[in-house]
């Protein structure tokens, strides 16, 4: 399958999925598209079905390393975290409860 297609096909299989959310619809889209285009790069899932908790996992370990790059904050990988959560019914309450997420982690791993 063509990479661009199947980045479009996660992005619309995700959209579909979306509750209502808290922040914005711009932001949730652009949460979705930056998960989306994780997926097509750097796994090889297929459809929003092959997600599991250990590639959520390694996606949240890809935020907080890329996130200067990204240029997404803290806030930006708890809303994705709790968009994906309840997009795919993986479990990332350990995560954010977790108190050692916090901006210091950012300015920790951008150190290394």
């Amino acid at each position: 399958m063509c990479v661009k297609k199947k980045y479009y096909e996660l992005v619309e299989q995700l959209k579909d999925r979306t509750q209502d959310v808290t922040f914005s619809a711009t932001k949730a889209l652009s949460l979705l598209m930056l998960f989306s285009r994780y997926l097509v790069n750097y796994t090889n899932v297929e459809s929003v079905n092959d997600i599991n908790e250990e590639c959520a996992k390694h996606y949240f370990n890809y935020l907080m390393k890329n996130h200067k790059r990204l240029g997404i904050n803290l806030t930006d990988i708890k809303r994705s975290m709790h968009l994906i959560s309840g997009l795919l019914d993986v479990d990332v309450n350990h995560y954010l409860k977790d108190f050692s997420l916090s901006n210091v982690t950012l300015w920790m791993t951008q150190e290394r």
